[in-house]
C-alpha cells in the first residue's frame, strides 16, 4: 500500500508521543542527530533512491480466487462500469481527439528537463500527430529522444499505423526504425483501445484480480493478456469506477521482462466524456514523462492528410 502525506505525519506524531512516554518513565534519553544532519538525511535518501528502481506499483492484496469463467465475467462487469463512468455512448462514439497542454520529460535521476507546449491530434485507431512548441533558441527537443527542433521552435511527430515522420530542423524525415517500433507498440499500452475495440478479440483473456488500496483509495483490479504475453493490469477507483492506474508487462527488444506504468488523474468532462487531464508514465520504477492537458475536444472531423508525409511536406514549405 502506498503511504500518503497523512500517513507520514501520523508516523511522526506516534514517534513523538513514544519519546515523551520514555522520558516520563525515567528511561535514559536517547542521543538524537543534530537538526542540520536530520534535515540533510531526506536529501541523501532521495539521492540514493535515484540510483535504485522504486518498487513496482501496488498489486492486489488477498486476491480473490475465482473460476476462470467467473473471473472473466467479473472483469467485464468492472470494465463495463468504467465505460459507463467514462461517458457511455459518448465515450464509445469518439472518432478523433484534439488535446492541448504541456509535456514534461524526466531524466533518469528524476530531474525534469522543463515543460514545453504540446498539441496532440489523434484519429482512432492508429493515427497521431504531435506538435511540440519550445523556445526558438532550443536546438533539440528536451527529453529522452533529442530530436532537432525547427528554427521556428517547433517539431512535429506523426504516426500513421506502422509509419512515422518528423518535421524538424532538417525538414521532413522518416522516423528511425526503433522509433517506429516504439510508437507501434505504444498502441498496445492504451487502455481506451482495450475498452473500445479489443474486448471481443477471441484470444483476449480477462481476469478479475481483487480489491486493494492504492494511494489510500479502494480500487478494483482487472488483468488482460493476449497470445503475445502482453499483459495489462488496470486499477479502477471503486467509488467513481474511473481508471486510475495501468501496469503494462511485456518483453523488451532483448526479450527480457519489462514494465511500464501510467497514472490517470484530474478527470474533467468534455462533451460528455470523462477525460484525465494528467497522465504520467514510469518505466522500471522511474518517471519518464508527464502530460498536463488544459483542453480536450472530441470529434472535430480531423482530415486524414494531417497524418501523412505529404501533409508535413506541405507545412514545411510555409515555415
Amino acid at each position: 500500500m502506498r503511504l500518503g502525506p497523512r500517513s507520514i505525519v501520523a508516523r511522526g506524531a506516534h514517534r513523538g508521543s513514544a519519546r515523551s512516554t520514555e522520558r516520563s518513565a525515567g528511561v535514559p534519553r536517547r542521543t538524537y542527530l543534530s537538526h542540520a544532519l536530520r534535515a540533510a538525511l531526506p536529501l541523501a535518501v532521495l539521492a540514493a533512491l535515484c540510483f535504485y528502481p522504486r518498487p513496482a506499483p501496488a498489486r492486489p492484496q488477498g486476491t480473490t480466487v475465482l473460476a476462470p469463467d467467473t473471473s472473466a465475467v467479473k472483469a467485464r462487469e468492472v470494465i463495463q462500469r468504467a465505460i459507463q463512468a467514462l461517458g457511455g455512448p459518448a465515450y464509445l462514439g469518439v472518432k478523433d481527439i484534439t488535446r492541448t497542454g504541456r509535456f514534461a520529460a524526466f531524466e533518469h535521476n528524476g530531474q525534469s528537463n522543463g515543460s514545453i507546449q504540446i498539441t496532440v491530434w489523434t484519429k482512432l485507431p492508429d493515427k497521431e500527430r504531435v506538435l511540440y512548441q519550445t523556445k526558438a533558441y532550443y536546438t533539440e527537443l528536451p527529453g529522452p529522444i533529442p530530436w532537432p527542433v525547427h528554427k521556428s521552435g517547433s517539431l512535429y511527430q506523426v504516426r500513421n499505423g506502422a509509419q512515422g515522420w518528423i518535421l524538424g530542423s532538417a525538414g521532413v524525415e522518416d522516423l528511425p526504425p526503433e522509433s517506429v517500433a516504439r510508437l507501434r507498440d505504444a498502441g498496445k499500452k492504451d487502455i481506451n483501445r482495450l475498452f473500445r475495440s479489443r474486448l471481443d478479440e477471441p484470444d483476449l483473456i480477462l481476469r478479475y484480480t481483487g480489491q486493494d488500496l492504492l494511494d489510500l483509495k479502494m480500487v478494483d483490479w482487472i488483468e488482460s493478456s493476449d497470445v503475445n504475453r502482453f499483459t495489462i493490469r488496470i486499477a479502477f477507483d471503486h467509488s467513481t469506477h474511473l481508471p486510475v492506474h495501468a501496469t503494462y508487462l511485456f518483453r523488451d527488444e532483448t526479450n527480457e521482462p519489462d514494465q511500464e506504468d501510467d497514472d490517470f488523474s484530474v478527470y474533467h468532462v468534455f462533451q460528455g466524456v470523462q477525460s484525465p487531464m494528467q497522465i504520467g508514465r514510469s518505466r522500471r520504477g522511474y518517471r519518464v514523462w508527464q502530460w498536463f492537458y488544459d483542453d480536450v475536444k472530441y470529434n472535430t472531423g480531423l482530415a486524414d492528410s494531417l497524418f501523412t508525409r505529404e501533409g508535413l511536406e506541405q507545412m514545411a514549405k510555409h515555415k
